[in-house]
């Protein structure tokens, strides 16, 4: 079926391309279409490789999330020019599915007396697959979009098994970076008064992105 959907989208690019003589548009539609196709296939690709992990998981008997507590000790202790606060966290287990998430908040005062944060947010989606997926479908397929307001698009993180996504807002000047980790991890990093995402990359980047993605 994806084969005569792509056949057929580039069917209709060629035909729009030939009567109206615009040989470069035309040559783009074929492209978009192209680059659509292998957005799924890498989709479909990354989806495999998770469950895969997830079989080795079950096999091994690791079918929960990992205890809150645990979780905290991958957050970062202190990020420079912040003041960390207490971690918080919970775990939930029942019947068919198992949550676990922890955070973080480090502030500091603004030249201003206003308050920045940033906040760092740990969640394992070991035994709620169907929620990772849904969250995370898009992130590999170079996916970009942006306005007056802000943008939003794929992040490559440079590291196996993890997958990005960033988000800044132009008007709040708020930024979000997102990570995928092995099927399993979704780690979050927001941080208020930036000028772009460089802060929350460097606090991505320090973590340890590949031991939480190998689990």
């Amino acid at each position: 079926m994806k084969y005569l959907i792509v056949g057929f989208s580039v069917t209709a690019a060629l035909l729009t391309g030939s009567c109206g003589g615009k040989v470069d548009e035309m040559r783009q539609a074929v492209q978009n279409v192209k680059e659509l196709s292998k957005a799924g296939e890498n989709m479909e690709k990354a989806n495999q490789a998770n469950e895969a992990k997830r079989e080795e998981r079950r096999k091994r008997g690791d079918t929960l999330a990992m205890p809150y507590q645990e979780l905290q000790k991958y957050l970062p202790e202190s990020i420079s020019g912040y003041t960390p606060q207490d971690p918080s966290g919970s775990t939930m287990n029942m019947t068919g599915m198992s949550y676990s998430t922890s955070s973080r908040r480090y502030t500091k005062s603004a030249a201003d007396g206003a308050e920045e944060s940033v906040e760092v947010t740990i969640i394992d989606y070991n035994a709620s697959s169907e929620l990772y997926t849904g969250m995370t479908a898009l992130w590999g397929t170079n996916f970009s979009m942006e306005d007056q307001n802000g943008y939003q698009r794929s992040y490559d993180a440079g590291v196996k098994d993890v997958a990005g996504w960033e988000h800044y807002d132009k008007q709040n000047k708020s930024s979000d970076i997102t990570t995928a980790l092995g099927g399993r991890f979704i780690l979050t990093v927001k941080a208020t008064a930036q000028p772009n995402n460089d802060l929350a990359k460097s606090i991505v980047k320090s973590m340890k992105l590949s031991e939480l993605a190998a689990k």
